[in-house]
C-alpha cells in the first residue's frame, strides 16, 4: 500500500511540473504591447548546410548557495545544446526509422561570450546574489537589476539565458522573435541546467534549454494546434496533445503516428532526441533574417577543431539504417582506424 501511494506521489509531482511557459509568457507580452508579430517564412529556400556561431551569456541569478550552480554545469548544458541542435547526441540514433528522413541538424554552435557589451574579456558567466527567494514569470524581475535580477546584455547581440529559482513548478520560459528587446532571451530554473545524473527528475539532462531555444527561434510546439496539424512545418505529424514520460513507440494520434521524441514536445529529457528538416530551417531563416545581428560580432569565437584525416582510410559510407549510402539526408563515414564521422548531405 506504501509503495503504491509512493508511485501516486512520484507521478503527480512529475505530471504537476510545468514543462514550459513560453506561449503563456507571449499571451502576457502580446497583453502589455510588448510582442509584435513578426513574418517567418514557413517555407524558407532549401540552404547549403552551415555553421553559425551564436554567443551566449549565463546569468545566474542565486539567493543560496545551491542556486549558484557550478561552471561545470553550465559547460555540460553548452555541450547538450551543441550536441542536440547539430544531431550529434547520441540517442540521435534511437529516432524511429520511419522518422529519419526529416531528422535534421540546424548547424548552429552556441559558444560563451568573450567580450561584454563593454569590450572588456568575459567568461561568458555572470553571478549575482539576490534578495529575492523566488521570481516569478509574469513580473520578469529576473530581468531587471533594479528588481532583485540582472538587465540583459544587448539582446542583439548576445543570446540572453537567465538561470534562477522559478516559483511553481515551471522549468522554464522563452520569448518568441518579436518581443520588446528588454526582456528577450531565456528563462530557465536552476534546477534544469545542464547535466545531472545524481538527480531523479526526468529532466535532468539539459533538454528544457534545448526546447526553450527552439521557442527562441520561432518554433512552435509540436501538438500547437492539436489535429488541426497546425506548428507551421508539415513535417511533424499532428498530435492531439503534449506527450508527457517515455511512451512506447508507436503512439498514434490524429490518424498518424506520434513524433513523441520531437524536441518540442513535452517527454522526458532521455526521449527527446530530434529536430526535423522544416524546424532547423525554420529557425535557420529567423537566426538570418529576424536574429541576424547575432551573427554579425566578435563577441565569441567557436573552435571547431577537426580531425585531420588525411592518415585515415575512408572504408564507407552507410546511412544511419547500415545501408549503403548514395542519396541524401545523415550518413555516417566509417574510417580504417575505427573512428566514425556524422555528416549530412542536403539534396
Amino acid at each position: 500500500m506504501r509503495l503504491c501511494f509512493f508511485f501516486i506521489l512520484i507521478n503527480s509531482i512529475i505530471f504537476s511540473q510545468e514543462r514550459c511557459a513560453s506561449e503563456s509568457y507571449r499571451s502576457i507580452l502580446k497583453s502589455k504591447k510588448l510582442q509584435n508579430e513578426l513574418f517567418i517564412n514557413s517555407k524558407p529556400k532549401t540552404r547549403i548546410y552551415d555553421q553559425f556561431n551564436v554567443p551566449i551569456v549565463f546569468h545566474v541569478i542565486y539567493n543560496n548557495n545551491s542556486e549558484n550552480i557550478s561552471d561545470e554545469n553550465i559547460l555540460s548544458q553548452l555541450e547538450v545544446l551543441n550536441n542536440d541542435y547539430n544531431a550529434e547526441n547520441s540517442d540521435f540514433l534511437n529516432i524511429p526509422g520511419i522518422f529519419t528522413d526529416v531528422a535534421s541538424s540546424s548547424g548552429i554552435r552556441f559558444c560563451l561570450a568573450e567580450l561584454d557589451p563593454l569590450g572588456n574579456l568575459t567568461t561568458g558567466i555572470t553571478r549575482t546574489f539576490t534578495d529575492q527567494e523566488f521570481f516569478n514569470m509574469s513580473e520578469d524581475k529576473m530581468k531587471k537589476s533594479s528588481e532583485g535580477g540582472v538587465d540583459p546584455w544587448d539582446t542583439e547581440k548576445y543570446l540572453n539565458i537567465w538561470i534562477c529559482n522559478l516559483s511553481g513548478n515551471l522549468l522554464g520560459f522563452s520569448t518568441y522573435p518579436g518581443a520588446d528587446s528588454s526582456l528577450d532571451g531565456v528563462v530557465i530554473d536552476y534546477n534544469y541546467i545542464g547535466v545531472n545524473l545524481e538527480s531523479s527528475s526526468p529532466y535532468n539532462l539539459g533538454r528544457t534549454a534545448t526546447h526553450e531555444i527552439g521557442h527562441y527561434f520561432g518554433l512552435e510546439h509540436t501538438f500547437y494546434a492539436g489535429c488541426s496539424d497546425w506548428d507551421d512545418c508539415d513535417d511533424t505529424p499532428a498530435i492531439s496533445t503534449s506527450t508527457f514520460g517515455c511512451p512506447d513507440f508507436p503512439q498514434e494520434s490524429c490518424g498518424t503516428i506520434d513524433m513523441t521524441m520531437n524536441f518540442m514536445d513535452y517527454t522526458n529529457d532521455a526521449c527527446m532526441h530530434m529536430f526535423t528538416i522544416c524546424q532547423t530551417e525554420k529557425m535557420i531563416d529567423v537566426l538570418l533574417n529576424q536574429r541576424s545581428d547575432l551573427l554579425e560580432n566578435n563577441y565569441c569565437f567557436y573552435n571547431n577543431i577537426l580531425e585531420n584525416n588525411s592518415s585515415k582510410f575512408l572504408l564507407n559510407r552507410i546511412d544511419l539504417l547500415g545501408r549503403n549510402f548514395n542519396s541524401h539526408g545523415f550518413y555516417l563515414e566509417i574510417f580504417d582506424d575505427g573512428t566514425v564521422n556524422k555528416k549530412v548531405r542536403l539534396n
